[in-house]
C-alpha cells in the first residue's frame, strides 16, 4: 500500500542535490534503534539541516525503528537506508517480516486502537510516509523536506 502523496519527489536523486546515501543493516533489537537514531542525527546535522527537521527525523526514525524491532517476526535484523538531499531526506526502513495491513490515517482518535499509535505520530513529522510491499519486504519511507541548505565552500588547499 502506498500512501505517499501522488506527486512526492524523490528528494535523493542527482538533480535534487544528493549529499549522501548510505544503508545499514541491524540487529532486530532494540538497543541499536538509538544507534540508527544517532547516526541520522549526525548526519544531518553535519550538513546543515535545520534542527527542527533534525528533530522530527530522529523521532520518526524511532518509532519505525521500533516497529520494525518488534514486528519483523522472523528476521534477525532490518535494514535502513538514509538518503540526504539540500532539501530534504528519504528514510527507507526494511523488514523481511510478513508485512502488515497499514490502517487508515485519517482519524487519530480512534476510540479502540491499542497499537499503531506511532504511525500516526510517524505520519505527523514527515511529509510523505509511504508502506511498501514487495519481494518479501516491507518498507516504511519517510520523507522530510526542508528549505534546501548551504554548505560552506571548502578552503582553498595550499599548492
Amino acid at each position: 500500500m502506498n500512501l505517499a502523496l501522488p506527486d512526492a519527489l524523490n528528494p535523493v536523486e542527482p538533480e535534487h542535490g544528493v549529499l549522501v546515501r548510505m544503508q545499514l543493516s541491524l540487529p532486530r533489537d532494540a538497543r541499536y534503534v538509538a544507534l540508527m537514531r544517532q547516526v541520522a542525527s549526525c548526519v544531518m546535522s553535519d550538513f546543515g539541516v535545520p534542527t527542527e527537521a533534525i528533530d522530527d527525523i530522529q523521532l520518526a526514525v524511532t518509532e519505525a525503528c521500533g516497529n520494525a524491532v518488534r514486528h519483523a517476526t522472523g528476521a534477525a535484523e532490518y535494514s535502513v537506508r538514509l538518503g540526504v538531499g539540500v532539501e530534504a531526506c528519504e528514510v527507507d526502513v526494511i523488514d523481511m517480516g510478513p508485512g502488515f495491513d497499514p490502517p487508515p490515517l485519517t482519524s487519530p482518535t480512534h476510540a479502540d486502537f491499542e497499537t499503531g499509535r506511532g504511525l500516526y505520530l510517524i505520519q505527523a513529522l514527515v511529509d510523505d510516509l509511504q508502506f511498501i510491499r514487495e519481494d518479501h519486504a516491507t518498507h516504511v519511507r519517510l520523507v522530510k523536506r526542508w528549505p534546501g541548505v548551504k554548505l560552506p565552500e571548502p578552503a582553498p588547499s595550499d599548492s
